[in-house]
């Protein structure tokens, strides 16, 4: 019950970063949306390796885990760090599993990881990697510019369902508070709509990871040069929303690439 509450105290204070921030500058809060510790279709494990670097002096760091079975957290991953140095995790989610007094098994998940610096200001680095394989992705400042809201829509580019290649997105709603109802387009190259729009209820805090061709109802088709518009149309305009993000994988060699999402408009 302690750490319930202590959640909800520090979501209700991550509700309040200011509107004026840059998009990718360091700040108190940083969500990595797509940590992973499973295994893989083609062979070996995917883990997340992270790196967080203070650029203000913290006098420690917490950590959450967001994904389909809900959140777990807070827990402490470090103590006081001084400015400018770094620390580095090889496996996120297993660090996270040592922290973890429960019982929930961390492998065999994907989900959100929110990182909090007490008293200071970071930037993290994710990259997931398999043997030789791997992607990079940046966390991402939670601030409004970075998540889909009523009225701000995003796009994910390069989208492709081949023989080869397989392509996921993911979405964390990040408002502690708003229930959003997000839907996800595919858009063809010619400008038009690639199988049926998929519409997602996005309860408060809630993780969702999903094929968007095999939920548009054409998972057996070939796609190419594709892109993907998300939109709200429903939850509040003026606060932080749902963060996005999108995945290749190589069918063969487990080559992965990572699709970063950016502003609509």
């Amino acid at each position: 019950m302690k750490k319930a509450l202590c959640c909800v105290a520090f979501l209700v204070l991550a509700a309040q970063v200011p509107l004026w921030c840059y998009d990718q500058s360091p700040s108190s809060w940083q969500v990595v949306p797509e940590c992973i510790w499973a295994p893989a279709t083609g062979g070996g494990t995917w883990v997340t390796e992270i790196q967080i670097t203070t650029f203000a002096t913290c006098t420690g760091i917490n950590v959450y885990f967001f994904n389909v079975d809900g959140y777990r957290g807070p827990f402490t991953l470090y103590g006081s760090l001084s400015q400018w140095y770094s620390i580095r995790y090889s496996n996120i989610l297993q660090s996270i599993d040592a922290l973890d007094p429960g019982v929930y098994n961390y492998y065999g998940k994907v989900g959100a990881v929110w990182f909090e610096a007490l008293g200071g200001t970071i930037e993290v680095q994710a990259k997931t990697v398999n043997g030789n394989y791997g992607k990079t992705f940046p966390s991402l400042g939670v601030v409004e510019s970075n998540s889909v809201g009523t009225g701000r829509p995003m796009v994910i580019q390069d989208l492709v369902q081949t023989s080869t290649y397989r392509t996921f997105v993911g979405a964390f709603n990040t408002s502690n508070l708003t229930t959003f109802v997000v839907t996800f387009r595919i858009i063809s190259a010619s400008n038009t709509t690639v199988g049926v729009d998929i519409v997602k209820t996005m309860a408060p805090l809630s993780y969702i990871s999903f094929n968007p061709f095999v939920e548009a109802g054409v998972g057996s088709g070939t796609y190419s040069n594709c892109w993907l518009y998300i939109f709200a149309t429903s939850g509040d305009a003026t606060t932080r929303g749902v963060m996005c993000f999108g995945s290749i994988a190589n069918n063969y060699t487990n080559d992965t690439y990572a699709l970063i999402p950016r502003m609509f408009n």
